[in-house]
Order: C-alpha cells, then sequence, then structure tokens
C-alpha cells in the first residue's frame, strides 16, 4: 500500500511553560501521486495531534515527503493566542548563522 512520511514539529505552552517536539509518521493512502489524498490525510494527522496535545497548540509545521523528496510543507498557528506572543516564541527558535572574519 502506497504511503507518504510526515515530520511534524509543534509548539505548547500553558501558564508555566513552552515546550516544542517533533514527531515522525507514517500515513498510508491509496495513491501516493495523489496529492489531494496526501493533503486531506495530512490535514486529519494534524488535528488529531493538535487537539490530542496535552497542552495549548501555539503553531507548528509538518513536513510530507514521499519517496525522500519534500513535495509539501505545511504551517499552522493557534488564532486564539496573541500574535505577539506567538512571535515572542517563535523568535526562541530562530536560528542565526554569524561569520567571524
Amino acid at each position: 500500500m502506497p504511503r507518504f512520511e510526515m515530520h511534524i514539529f509543534m509548539v505548547e505552552s500553558d501558564e508555566e511553560s513552552v515546550e516544542s517536539s517533533e514527531s515522525e509518521i507514517i500515513c498510508w493512502v491509496k495513491d501516493s501521486n495523489n496529492i489531494k489524498e496526501i493533503h486531506h490525510e495530512a490535514n486529519k494527522v494534524i488535528n488529531e495531534s493538535i487537539y490530542g496535545a496535552e497542552k495549548t497548540v501555539m503553531f507548528g509545521s509538518a513536513s510530507i515527503m514521499v519517496k525522500g523528496m519534500e513535495i509539501l510543507n505545511l504551517t499552522f498557528k493557534n488564532d486564539e493566542i496573541n500574535p505577539d506572543e506567538i512571535e515572542k516564541v517563535m523568535d526562541l527558535f530562530e536560528t542565526k548563522v554569524e561569520t567571524i572574519h
């Protein structure tokens, strides 16, 4: 049966802490060339991850891979959280590259 791989990154928070998590998931589909079917299944898995989270999900992303190639990258954000709070947390995950001469 055809499949695709999904790598999910999520940031969750409560009053006391902010945590990130990563998951690698294999999803089964009828046709791994059907982007609509893959998108539909990926959305189901993302929603299950969000609603199954112990804390409030602030934002996240999912990379979808078929046969080792990334074909889709989905991002999500909780619109019920103050955008300034999300931006502060996103800054914590930002990577900066510095060159020293």
